[in-house]
């Protein structure tokens, strides 16, 4: 199979090709190809969400391919690079807007497609995160979906489970304040946190990209914490653990899915051993298609975790819609089909769960609890904790 890598780097060199010759059209009925968009990081800090999410992307678009396309006609993916950042979002999504896609596996984050859901809303293009997991990001958008796990669902399910199941009663909490949604997440856990009447015991505040933490965290010192808390991402959340290792605080780290070992375990290695995460899908989880996609994913050279798994389900939700409304090509009625027939998605089972859509466009689905480990062979890996 071709590598996944490599299409990547083609994918992205073609752009300026493909976007040139669909111009301003909203209409591609005539071109031999059907278009799907792609937006997210794909340099940047966080290009891993973005990578992640295109190679997910890529591997349905091969396989719906090699079985004869859809309805007869070949898929194509134009992607874009918004780096993560809100306004290059928005940017990226008038370029789509433009580029005659039929819909659009839109940013794996959450601030970003909060940036970029309404141009698509606006203009009647079906758009669907395959990560954002912050609350209200599909709410009074009729073209707005997302296929990735709530964090009002995932947040509190993981409190429940560091209180329930492991006894851990000592809590600090460590927000970006230069996320918002870092800061929404993190009054989202101290929420549930004073509800399960544990104690917080200290509340740190990090701003942007820093590669030390050592004064902001000072609150931490001497102090008796069993779990330290972060609601943001896996650059930050490595600097945060090492500092962690420096002062000797025993704690286990723990957050939303950000903190995936696919990210932390590249840049600090056994310092992120025992870190727990919940997110909308795990690669061990006991189930044959898991295990099928993990073999493809490997054979592409794409790691398999969640950003790759919701990106593949998600497009090929978009796929089965397409087929049943007999779709051949991305007019405005097409769009506005695939957006009627993705409202009505129940218990689709995909290898990252078994999804429906509710009235607002969010999926329904169980959270993942995944711990870092190191295995036998020396590999880092994740265990399904619940």
């Amino acid at each position: 199979m071709t590598n996944i890598k490599y299409i990547i780097v083609l994918v992205l060199s073609s752009l300026f090709v493909i976007v040139s010759c669909t111009g301003n059209k909203k209409n591609n009925s005539d071109d031999e190809f059907l278009l799907i968009g792609m937006q997210g990081p794909l340099t940047g800090s966080i290009e891993f969400y973005g990578t992640q999410t295109l190679g997910g992307v890529e591997l349905a678009v091969q396989e719906v391919n090699r079985t004869g396309g859809i309805n007869g006609k070949q898929v194509k993916v134009v992607a874009f690079d918004s780096k993560g950042d809100a306004k290059e979002s928005l940017i990226t999504a008038n370029s789509l807007i433009t580029s005659g896609v039929c819909a659009v596996i839109g940013e794996s984050t959450s601030g970003a497609f909060l940036s970029s859901r309404s141009a698509f809303n606006r203009h009647g293009i079906p758009v669907i995160s395959p990560g954002a997991t912050a609350d209200g990001v599909t709410e009074g958008q009729d073209y707005v979906f997302r296929t990735t796990l709530q964090d009002t669902i995932g947040a509190p399910y993981l409190v429940d489970y560091l209180i329930d199941k492991k006894g851990h009663r000592n809590y600090a909490i460590i927000i970006n304040t230069a996320d918002s949604y870092s800061v929404s997440l993190g009054e989202l856990f101290r929420q549930h946190l004073k509800k399960r009447n544990v104690n917080i015991v200290t509340e740190a505040r990090i701003y942007g990209e820093p590669t030390d933490v050592s004064d902001e965290l000072k609150s931490l010192r001497g102090k008796d914490i069993d779990v330290v808390i972060y609601s943001g991402f896996h650059p930050e959340g490595a600097v945060i653990l090492k500092e962690m290792d420096r002062q000797g605080i025993d704690a286990i780290l723990a957050g939303a899915d950000g903190l995936q070992q696919a990210g932390l375990t590249p840049l600090i290695g056994d310092l992120a051993i025992g870190t727990i995460y919940y997110a909308g899908f795990s690669p061990n989880a006991d189930n044959d298609m898991v295990r099928g996609f993990n073999k493809l994913s490997s054979e592409n050279g794409l790691t398999s975790d969640d950003l790759s798994a919701q990106a593949y389900d998600t497009t090929n939700i978009i796929f089965s819609v397409m087929k049943k409304t007999g779709i051949t090509n991305c007019s405005p009625e097409s769009r506005n089909k695939i957006r009627s027939g993705l409202s009505k998605v129940r218990n689709y089972e995909g290898v990252a769960g078994v999804l429906s859509f509710d009235s607002e466009g969010n999926a329904l689905k169980s959270p993942f609890l995944s711990e870092i480990i190191k295995t036998g062979t020396g590999e880092y890996s994740t265990v399904v904790t619940e």
